[in-house]
C-alpha cells in the first residue's frame, strides 16, 4: 500500500473516532470513556506501527540538552505555582490518596498519554518528508485531546464557550503544537517526560494552589512557549550542522527574564495583588488609552484618596468602565467622563464600585482578547 494512502488512513480513523467520541461514546459511556479512548489510541499505535514501522529513538547531545531545559522549566513552574499559593492559600486535592482509587484514576489518563506520543513518534518519524501530514496530525491529536477534555459542554452559550477556549483548548493547542515540535527532532522521550509531569500532577500531590482555572491555563500555555523559546536556538544549530552546546551563562541571562515576564503578566491579570491589569474595549478614553489598550492599576483600599482628575477603572452593571474622574461630590460619590466624551457620564459612581487607580497603560496587548470576545458574540 502507498504510504500516502497509508497516511490518510491512519487519519481517517483517528477523525472518525473522534466524532464518535464526541457524539456517542462520552455521551452513552461516560464512566469508561477515557479505558475506551485508551484502548483506541493502542490500537491505532498498533496499526500505525503496521503500516509505517517504528525507528530506533536515539539518544543524541541535543537530546540530552532538552531534555535539560524541559526539567528546568517544570521545576520552576511548579516552584512558583505552589510559592503563589502562600499568597491565594491551597485546597486539598479532590482525588483520593488510597492506592485502589488513586491507580484507579490515573491508569486511564496515563495509557493515554503513552500511547499518544508513541503514536506521534511513529507516524511523524515515518512522515519527515512529507509534513503536511505531520501537521494535520498534529490537528487531530488537538481536537481529541480537547474533546476528552471538555467532554460535552453543559452550555453553547459565550461564557461556556470562551471558559472552555481559555482553559482547555487554547493550553491544548500551544502544547500539542510544541510537542510535535520537539517529537520531530528530539523523539518521544521529551515530550513524553513533559506531559507525565504537567498532566499527571494532579492525581498525586495532596494539596494544589487556589490559583484558578484561570490562572493555570496562563502558567500552561506560557511553559511549552517557553520551552521552544529556549530549544529551538539548539535545534536550529543542529539542522545547520552546528553542534549544539549547552551554555548555562546564556540559558540564564536570557530565558529567566523572559520567564519572569510572562510570571508578572500572569499575576497582573489574576488580579490577586496590589495592582492589576485589564483589557480596554472602546475609544471612550481616546487618546490617553485607546481601545486594545491594557490599563495596570493599582487596587483601592479604605485609606486610598481618590483625586479629581485621575483615571479610575469603575464597576457598573457587569462592566468595568475605565474613565477620569470628573467631579467630586460633596456626598463622597463621584462624576466620571471619558476623555473622548462631551458630556460626563449620567450615573454618579460610589467609592465602592471603584476597582482601582490606573497608573499606565500597556498599548495593544488587550487586542487578541477584544477580538476572540467579538468574534463569539457576533
Amino acid at each position: 500500500m502507498h504510504r500516502n494512502i497509508k497516511n490518510i488512513s491512519l487519519l481517517l480513523i483517528v477523525f472518525v473516532y473522534i466524532i464518535l467520541y464526541r457524539f456517542f461514546i462520552f455521551t452513552n459511556y461516560m464512566k469508561i470513556s477515557e479505558i475506551v479512548s485508551a484502548a483506541f489510541l493502542l490500537l491505532v499505535l498498533g496499526i500505525a506501527i503496521g503500516f509505517l514501522g517504528i525507528r530506533k529513538d536515539k539518544r543524541t547531545i541535543l537530546r540530552d540538552n532538552i531534555f535539560r531545559i524541559v526539567i528546568f522549566y517544570l521545576i520552576l513552574t511548579f516552584v512558583i505555582m505552589f510559592g503563589m499559593g502562600f499568597f491565594t492559600g491551597y485546597l486539598k486535592n479532590a482525588y483520593s490518596r488510597s492506592s485502589f482509587t488513586l491507580f484507579d484514576n490515573i491508569a486511564a489518563p496515563i495509557l493515554i498519554i503513552v500511547f499518544t506520543e508513541l503514536f506521534r513518534y511513529v507516524f511523524i518519524g515515518a512522515n519527515k518528508d512529507k509534513k503536511v501530514f505531520i501537521y494535520i496530525m498534529t490537528i487531530l491529536l488537538i481536537c481529541l485531546e480537547t474533546v476528552i477534555s471538555i467532554g460535552v459542554l453543559k452550555s453553547y452559550d459565550a461564557e461556556s464557550i470562551f471558559h472552555a477556549f481559555a482553559s482547555i483548548f487554547l493550553p491544548c493547542v500551544v502544547k500539542n503544537i510544541v510537542l510535535t515540535y520537539l517529537c520531530y527532532h528530539v523523539g518521544y522521550k521529551v515530550p513524553l517526560l513533559y506531559r507525565l509531569v504537567v498532566d499527571t500532577y494532579i492525581f498525586f500531590v495532596p494539596i494544589v494552589p487556589n490559583l484558578g482555572e484561570y490562572i493555570n491555563s496562563m502558567i500552561f500555555i506560557s511553559l511549552p512557549i517557553l520551552i521552544y523559546m529556549s530549544s529551538f536556538g539548539l535545534i536550529d544549530d543542529r539542522t545547520k550542522k552546528l553542534e549544539p552546546v549547552f551554555n548555562n551563562d546564556n540559558f540564564t541571562l536570557l530565558d529567566i527574564p523572559i520567564a519572569a515576564v510572562l510570571i508578572i503578566m500572569i499575576c497582573l491579570i489574576s488580579g490577586f495583588f496590589t495592582y492589576t491589569m485589564m483589557g480596554v474595549g472602546s475609544d471612550s478614553m481616546t487618546p490617553k488609552i485607546n481601545k486594545g489598550d491594557a490599563v495596570v492599576m493599582r487596587k483601592i483600599t479604605d485609606k486610598t484618596v481618590i483625586k479629581k482628575g485621575e483615571i479610575v477603572a469603575y464597576q457598573k452593571d457587569k462592566k468595568v468602565i475605565v474613565h477620569r474622574v470628573y467631579k467630586i461630590n460633596k456626598n463622597g460619590t463621584f462624576v466620571t467622563k471619558g476623555d473622548a466624551n462631551n458630556t460626563p457620564d449620567k450615573s454618579a459612581v460610589k467609592r465602592k464600585q471603584i476597582k482601582g487607580v490606573v497608573k499606565f497603560k500597556i498599548p495593544f496587548i488587550a487586542y487578541p482578547t477584544l477580538w476572540f470576545n467579538d468574534l463569539i458574540n457576533g
